[in-house]
């Protein structure tokens, strides 16, 4: 499931002017270059970054969710798709607004009741590492979706509906690392930061560096992944999961700098993460340029990618 949901938070990025055989290529070759590899590194049980259950681990780093493995991975990437195809036409000329914010609502609503099986069911059983997990996701989104509105309310002087919704996403993609490790009081810490940091990267980033981001996949997972991952180093505690002290992690060290320096050993896998996402993309839409190209013609672009390349529209409007 992991594996499809993450090369889609990228091609979100680049909505409304990729071609689709380049997102079936793109979306092919990146599960085998980027997404199988760093989730063996992360997860797997002799995973060179999985400090809770490999032994021998070269970077005692933690993922409970994929923090790192789901959302930076698919986060800068997308940044890196959207430099190479270049912004929509009419980007900041033309309001490109959401077209609906009911079925906003209705997704983010969605999102976050799925997010439950992302984040409690990676504990991979009914336990009280999962109940932890739950619980930490349910305060992080809560608290990370209020900061969000209200510092829309400060700065714009207008809370919305829009804003709410991407704080709960922000906040779900910051908990996703830490949901299993970090106790309450972690999470509202993170609740904060999740509706604060990424607040600022989609409302000034894109402005400063002029790069067209669809769904914001950069600022809310690739900023809020890396975030979480960071913080998951700071935050996490044994008391809530006693693997962190557990036979594998005695064995390579990680039991003693939890709580310490641990956060040395999150920048480690953080590096990686993104040097694996940036390079592995690269080549993979340097290929797909060459063979396939990337980017529909303007012509497409301005009529619509539904009926070009699929032959139906959305909605059918009647005189």
């Amino acid at each position: 499931m992991f594996a499809i949901i993450t090369p889609a938070l990228i091609i979100g990025s680049v909505a409304e002017r990729m071609k689709f055989s380049a997102v079936m290529a793109i979306i092919a070759l990146w599960m085998f270059l980027v997404y199988f590899p760093l989730a063996h590194m992360v997860w797997g049980i002799d995973g060179m970054m999985n400090g809770v259950w490999n032994a021998n681990a070269k970077i005692r780093a933690i993922d409970f969710a994929g923090g790192t493995v789901v959302h930076m991975s698919s986060g800068w990437s997308a940044l890196l798709l959207c430099l190479f195809l270049g912004p929509r036409l009419g980007f900041r000329k033309e309001i490109m607004a959401p077209h609906s914010m009911v079925l906003c609502m209705v997704g983010t609503g969605m999102l976050w009741v799925g997010w439950y099986g992302f984040n409690a069911g990676s504990a991979l059983g009914a336990d009280a590492i999962a109940a932890n997990a739950f619980m930490s996701t349910t305060l992080a989104t809560a608290i990370a979706s209020f900061t969000w509105a209200m510092l829309e309310w400060m700065l714009r002087s207008k809370p919305s509906v829009l804003g709410f919704c991407s704080g709960a996403v922000g906040g779900l993609v910051v908990i996703t690392p830490a949901c299993g490790f970090v106790d309450a009081n972690g999470a509202v810490i993170i609740g904060v930061l999740a509706g604060a940091v990424p607040f600022f990267a989609c409302t000034k980033l894109k402005s400063w560096f002029h790069y067209d981001d669809a769904l914001d996949t950069f600022g809310v997972h690739a900023v809020g992944g890396t975030l979480g991952a960071f913080l998951t180093g700071l935050l996490a505690t044994v008391t809530v999961n006693s693997n962190l002290a557990g036979p594998a992690a005695s064995q390579n060290g990680l039991a003693k700098i939890v709580g310490h320096t641990l956060w040395l050993e999150q920048l480690k896998a953080i590096a990686i993460t993104i040097a694996l996402a940036l390079i592995g993309t690269s080549v993979i839409a340097l290929v797909v340029r060459a063979t396939l190209g990337l980017r529909i013609t303007p012509e497409i672009e301005r009529q619509g990618l539904d009926i070009n390349l699929h032959g139906e529209e959305g909605y059918i409007v009647s005189g």
